[in-house]
Order: C-alpha cells, then sequence, then structure tokens
C-alpha cells in the first residue's frame, strides 16, 4: 500500500533552512526532511485539529516515521533577498548594519511536491486523521511558505525529481547527487519531536535526540515540462536608487536620458541583427517609430525634491529580450560628468496602475511635476491661451482629442530645472509649470510636450 501526501505552494515559493545551516549559507531544504513534516503534523495536530484523539495520532506519527518516505521534488530555481537591518552599533551618529538572506525555492504555484510511503499500511482512523491534518497544514517550513496539502489517492509524477532514501552499505554512483536530511528514528520519540531547537542546543547538542541523517540520491526527471511563456507582456518597470546621496530632482533629466541609454547598451548585447526597439523607438532602419507614442518613457520619481526612484512605460507593453535588457541596466554612469552616476535596482514590473498609482490615478485636475514645454514657439501669442492650445494638441496626439482644458493655472517655480537631455542638447525652449482641470476624468501617467519620453512635461494627479 503506497501513502501519499501532496503539497502545492500558491504563492511559488518554498523557504526552509536545512538542519545544521546557517540561514546566510542560502540554503533550501530539498527535499524536505521527514523530520521537518512530522513536526509540521504534530504541530497542526495541537493548534488547529485538537479533537482528534492522541491515540490515533501518536500511532499514525510512529508509523510515518518507521518508512522512509520517496519525495518528488518539481522544477524549480533556488533564489535568495538580501535584508539589511540596524544592529546593535547602530547609532544616530553612526550607521552599523548587519546582513540576512532570504533562500527559498521558486515554483510553479501549480506543481506540486509529493512524499509517498510506499508499504504503510494506514487505514481506518489512521488514514481518516492524516487526510485532516494535510488539510489543515497552513505551511510548511517557514511561515511564508504558504501551502495545500492533501492525501493523494492516485498522484502521478509528471517532470519531478525523485528523491529516495539509500542506505549508507549500497552502492552509490559516483556521479550521483546525494544529500542527507534529518529524520527520525524508530521508536519514535515524541517528547524529542517537540523540543525546541534553541533547547536542543541549549542542552549542549547538535542534533535532537532520537534523530539520525538519513541519506537520499536523486534520480533526474527524465523530461521536464517546459515552462509557460508569459502570455501577457509588462507595461511599467520602476526602479529604486540603491546608494545614500539622492540627486536632486531637478537634474532629472540626466538620468531618465543615461536609463535609456544603458539599457539600449544592454540590448545591443542580446541582439546580433537589427530589430525595432520600444526602448528607443527606433525601427530596426534607425529611423523614429510612429507609434502614437506608445513606446518607452523615462520618468521621475520624486520626494522631497530629490530622486526617488525611475519609472519605464511603455504603452505597447514589453517582453522578451527588451525587457531583459531594461532590468539589467543597474549602474548608470557617462564620461562626460563623473558626479553622474546612479545605481538602481528594478523593484517592481507589470501594469502601469498597480507600479506607479501615483502617476496613474484617474482624475480630472492635473499639475505638472517638471516643465511642460511646448513643441512649438509661442511667437507673439498669448502665453496662457498658447499653454491651452499646445496641451490639447498634445492631448489630441495620445487619442485624447475629446479633452477640452476648463481651467489652467501657471505656478511659478524658482528653482532651475534641467531641460536639455545631456546626449542631445539643443536650444533652451519656453517651458511653465501649469495646473490644468480637462473636462471628464483621465488615468494617468500624462507626459506631454518637448522631451516627454525622458520625464519632461510630467502631470500628477490631484484630488
Amino acid at each position: 500500500m503506497t501513502v501519499t501526501l501532496a503539497l502545492r505552494f500558491p504563492w511559488g515559493r518554498y523557504h526552509a533552512t536545512p538542519w545544521g545551516r546557517h540561514v546566510n549559507e542560502g540554503a533550501v531544504e530539498l527535499p524536505p526532511s521527514p523530520w521537518r513534516i512530522l513536526r509540521a503534523l504534530y504541530a497542526v495536530w495541537r493548534t488547529r485539529a485538537p479533537d482528534l484523539d492522541e491515540h490515533v495520532v501518536h500511532p499514525l506519527l510512529d508509523k510515518l516515521a518507521a518508512v522512509p518516505p520517496t519525495v518528488f521534488v518539481p522544477a524549480h530555481t533556488i533564489a535568495h533577498t538580501r535584508h539589511y537591518y540596524p544592529d546593535s552599533k547602530h547609532t544616530t551618529a553612526g550607521i552599523s548594519v548587519d546582513q540576512t538572506l532570504d533562500a527559498f525555492a521558486v515554483l510553479d504555484p501549480d506543481a506540486e511536491l509529493a512524499l509517498q510511503w510506499r508499504g504503510l499500511d494506514l487505514t481506518g482512523p489512521h488514514r481518516d486523521a492524516l487526510a485532516k491534518l494535510a488539510a489543515s497544514l497552513p505551511y510548511l517550513g517557514r511561515a511564508d511558505s504558504i501551502c495545500e496539502a492533501t492525501l493523494a489517492d492516485h498522484w502521478e509524477p509528471a517532470g519531478h525529481d525523485i528523491w529516495q532514501s539509500v542506505e549508507t552499505a549500497e552502492m552509490i554512483p559516483a556521479d550521483a547527487e546525494v544529500t542527507a536530511v534529518l529524520a527520525a528514528e524508530h521508536p519514535l520519540d515524541l517528547e524529542a519531536l517537540v523540543a525546541r531547537p534553541v533547547d536542543v542546543r541549549r542542552g549542549g547538542l547538535l542534533f535532537p535526540r532520537g534523530t539520525r541523517f538519513a541519506g537520499y540520491q536523486k534520480t533526474p526527471a527524465t523530461t521536464r515540462p517546459r515552462r509557460r511563456p508569459p502570455t501577457t507582456s509588462v507595461t511599467a518597470i520602476r526602479f529604486a536608487i540603491a546608494q545614500r546621496v539622492k540627486p536632486p530632482s531637478t537634474d532629472a533629466l540626466i538620468y531618465t536620458d543615461l536609463l535609456r541609454k544603458a539599457a539600449l547598451r544592454k540590448l545591443g548585447d542580446l541582439r546580433t541583427e537589427p530589430a525595432d526597439t520600444l526602448l528607443g523607438g527606433k525601427t530596426a532602419t534607425g529611423t523614429t517609430t510612429r507609434d502614437h507614442h506608445r513606446h518607452a518613457h523615462y520618468l521621475p520619481l520624486t520626494q522631497d525634491r530629490h530622486l526617488s526612484g525611475l519609472l519605464v512605460w511603455v504603452p505597447a507593453g514589453l517582453s522578451g529580450d527588451e525587457l531583459d535588457a531594461l532590468t539589467a541596466a543597474t549602474r548608470l554612469h557617462t564620461g562626460m560628468n563623473e558626479k553622474w552616476r546612479l545605481n538602481l535596482r528594478a523593484t517592481d514590473t507589470g501594469n502601469i496602475h498597480d507600479t506607479a498609482p501615483e502617476l496613474a490615478r484617474p482624475s480630472r485636475r492635473w499639475t505638472s511635476l517638471t516643465p511642460f514645454t511646448p513643441t512649438r514657439y509661442p511667437k507673439n501669442k498669448d502665453w496662457p491661451e498658447f499653454l491651452r492650445t499646445e496641451i490639447e494638441r498634445e492631448l489630441g496626439y495620445r487619442g485624447l482629442d475629446d479633452l477640452h482644458i476648463r481651467d489652467l493655472n501657471l505656478r511659478e517655480e524658482r528653482t532651475p530645472f534641467r531641460r536639455t537631455r545631456p546626449s542631445a542638447p539643443d536650444r533652451r525652449r519656453p517651458s511653465a509649470f501649469v495646473t490644468i482641470t480637462v473636462n471628464r476624468e483621465i488615468a494617468g501617467p500624462l507626459a506631454l510636450g518637448h522631451l516627454s519620453h525622458f520625464g519632461l512635461g510630467l502631470f500628477i494627479p490631484r484630488p
């Protein structure tokens, strides 16, 4: 008889540090140790299913401890994030931080990890109890390893790696992948099973009493299911500034220009043949794209008169090598000025309304965060009326030709704002900071006028 416990991780992540390893080693316990499974089932019984009789649960756990399960691990990759937090030496006068790693396995949210006890006779109340404990299991490993577990009667592997228990006396091929995980000795010592790791170490032990290291050998999957390609493209990528000193917001055009150049350099490394590019707004022949402003906008994000990040908004959507090239651009610099340097990290990708809600929120009233610069010259026309005409014309280019400005107010801005790109300087053009109210609610982002693809003429919604 075979008993199979199948687990699915809806968040696509499994966090678990192997026994005896430090969290900063970045190791992930795969396959999960039998010891971890037994402790998880015991904890679920005491916290979520206390109505189960201990004369049923205790023998059940003892039976599971008697047979080392075969573990089926689906396709995954190991990844980690790094976190920095103030340590005991941190003061207002001096910064001191500790680093910790959060390592995890990335899985398909629909993939199942299964543990199979072969030859285990489990019937009646024992089987019912295991089914109830499995259904009540909230997570496995760390608390953010949210899982859904079931007792599966007819489970079949599909491209899984198979980890099988091996005895030390067995002949193991030299090129076989093996590991050792913590398992309970039989008969099961319940008192040792519930001991806290801190109490084990306080008692001078490296490992819990009543445990052993069980050897497991991996049989790779013969065929792996191919990952499904993304069905939707990304329209916005948000970057955070990864350095302490942030540039003034008045220099935004320097860094939006550098980000575009860095992304195009990365794209050039990936492509062997000329092709159209949304990042550059160019066709394969080098001419400007006529796509009604649906190629990339490089926009500044500001806070307290300093840059807090950068946003790349591509209304046409971005995927494939262009997305890879953009997210790989993490260091901006130029030989024109050594002070123009910026370290970036891509922190969010997806839909513009989720990635940058502060720019995309629907509103009737909009205020220019950066100066609006008309693409034409006013000559001797009335300046406010000229601005009104130019903004309505720009809105028409973006499919908003039914919009009309009901109110327009000029705002004085004494801080000099950079209005030209370092890589393509041109004549200084007249510009203005304005607040407009239009005849109906529209959603952003709203970037209008000259150099609107580099952050000039960026409007933010107002209540």
